[in-house]
């Protein structure tokens, strides 16, 4: 009788806490503009892990201190474990709810990580100028306003990696074949978009007019002394 009463509060409050949950979830919905910004959903499973790999071989490569941000962090499941892994890196968590922002800052706290910061702001307004790896995991509508802002903003040698979403403006460097519960997903892998400016094209138009001109030129002078002779 004990085990059956047991079991019977365990259910009751796990279906309790699932009610609270998706409340949270239609309050959080509404809150962000009907999704304009994506409630909070922790990334997990092979999609986290892809995202969490890219990310690393960008880490590892450098010698010197990167800044790394996450783009609607939550409660920081992709950027404590980098923080973890590499204290001699910078993190730096952008999240627009208060509940996740607050769960990212004590479980960094708990996990004595002085190497990662949780701000309570908007990504779509914040600068990114000096990060050097750039995560997201951001909703479709985002994709293309948040990649125009990224592609004006970033450095050359940025690194922008987004969960699921493709971002627009950006130049894609790859794609990553992944899944999110066994349904086949994507991470993308992105760089400032190089553009060949006017001034690159017509230097290189120049030396072939100058060609043409110096020819016609030579061409001229070449049948003057003809001219000169037949007059004297």
């Amino acid at each position: 009788m004990c085990c059956k009463g047991l079991i019977l509060f365990i259910a009751l409050f796990l279906g309790f806490a699932a009610a609270i949950f998706l409340i949270y979830q239609f309050y959080s919905f509404i809150r962000c503009g009907c999704g304009k910004y994506g409630p909070f959903v922790s990334s997990y499973g092979k999609l986290k892990q892809d995202v969490l790999n890219e990310a690393r071989s960008v880490l590892k490569k450098s010698k010197k201190t990167l800044k790394v941000t996450d783009l609607g962090c939550g409660s920081g499941a992709l950027l404590l474990p980098l923080a973890k892994e590499f204290p001699q890196h910078e993190f730096i968590g952008l999240e627009w709810d208060i509940i996740p922002l607050i769960m990212g800052k004590i479980k960094a706290r708990l996990a004595k990580l002085n190497n990662v910061k949780f701000v309570k702001d908007n990504y779509m307004t914040a600068s990114h100028a000096d990060m050097d790896v750039i995560m997201c995991y951001v909703l479709k509508v985002t994709g293309e306003p948040l990649g125009k802002k990224l592609a004006a903003e970033i450095k050359e040698n940025s690194v922008v990696i987004s969960e699921m979403f493709p971002l627009g403006y950006l130049q894609e460097v790859k794609q990553i074949q992944s899944s999110l519960a066994g349904i086949p997903e994507k991470v993308y892998v992105y760089q400032k978009p190089r553009i060949k400016s006017a001034a690159t094209s017509i230097s290189k138009n120049k030396p072939t007019a100058k060609k043409k001109t110096s020819k016609q030129s030579v061409n001229k002078v070449s049948k003057a002394p003809k001219g000169l002779k037949n007059k004297s």
